[in-house]
């Protein structure tokens, strides 16, 4: 297992020299996938009952869009938490990489692979892009090195087929062996933890604030793309997606700042959610979509897989 001191990452935004000056020590891990959803009731104004804007967007593919229960640090976004959940009974989830295909916008990335959606999978190194996580697709590592301060480890590509289509694990819950997810899954990317063993918010010690980006697994098994344009101190947004009404049994970290993406395109509508704010980097004023290397995309069970179109020439330089 490597560290990730000596990396440098995407602007050196998230891991300091020193883990004890930053994140809270993750050895607490993600829950496992549970019984089914508290329902689609969720945060609202402090002190009032909850309800979440829900709309489907097809079979198995809901939106909510929820009023966020903690005031933000910063004035920025409309303060609307988004959660798109997938069922993977009905989709198939697809890992992309700037190594196969080169970095695109994540609206370019669902149209150029003829997707349902798509969300970052991962932060990524400055110098190549590749994942700060572990990340492998079958025999194909993008990232090979498990990053021993990261947590979470989302796996789909079930190989026996009575298994469960995806799954969150975490480092120190019971039973979690990363060796054996290997040989049950094919595609595994690690991330920051968000939520512990028993569901309940990680108090993350970073000071900054973020937009965010996030990925879930909630207790009926849908995966769950999480995005807030309004930016949050990562321990208070931990405590306000731990909400039991929420429903979601383990979230992972993928991305903060302009460049958290989600974008999600069917016929029943379409979800576009940009970053932008993150201290000391950038402010509230983002309008476009970023270049991502690495993404999550999904696609109806039953569709072709499209392979996309490789970039001809040079590679167009990234959002930043």
């Amino acid at each position: 297992m490597a560290g990730t001191a000596g990396w440098q990452l995407n602007e050196d935004r998230y891991l300091l020299a020193s883990s004890e000056n930053f994140f809270l020590d993750l050895a607490f891990g993600a829950l496992f996938v549970g019984a089914s959803v508290l329902g689609s009731a969720a945060m609202a104004a402090e002190g009032e009952s909850p309800q979440a804007n829900r709309q489907t967007l097809g079979p198995g593919l809901v939106v909510e869009r929820v009023h966020a229960s903690i005031a933000p640090p910063v004035e920025a976004g409309d303060r609307i938490i988004t959660l798109v959940r997938i069922d993977p009974q009905r989709y198939r989830f697809r890992l992309l990489t700037k190594s196969e295909y080169g970095s695109r916008t994540a609206p370019e990335w669902v149209r150029e692979f003829n997707l349902a959606g798509v969300i970052n999978a991962s932060m990524f190194l400055a110098e190549d892009q590749r994942s700060t996580g572990f990340m492998v697709d079958g025999e194909q590592a993008h990232q090979g090195l498990v990053n021993s301060r990261m947590g979470a480890f989302l796996a789909w590509g079930a190989v026996d087929a009575s298994a469960a289509p995806l799954r969150m694990f975490g480092r120190g819950c019971a039973g979690f062996d990363l060796d054996q997810v290997r040989k049950d899954y094919e595609v595994v990317i690690q991330n920051y933890r968000m939520l512990d063993c028993n569901g309940q918010a990680i108090a993350w010690k970073d000071p900054k604030a973020y937009s965010v980006a996030a990925v879930g697994v909630d207790k009926q098994g849908w995966l769950v793309f999480i995005h807030s344009r309004t930016p949050y101190k990562m321990a208070d947004f931990n405590r306000m997606i731990a909400a039991p009404e929420l429903g979601l049994a383990a979230v992972m970290y993928v991305e903060g700042g302009p460049e958290a993406s989600v974008h999600v395109k069917t016929d029943a509508g379409e979800v576009s959610e940009i970053g932008s704010w993150e201290t000391g980097f950038f402010g509230a004023t983002n309008d476009r979509f970023w270049q991502i290397p690495n993404v999550i995309g999904f696609e109806p069970v039953g569709r072709p897989a499209s392979e996309g179109r490789v970039p001809s020439g040079s590679e167009a330089e990234p959002g930043r």
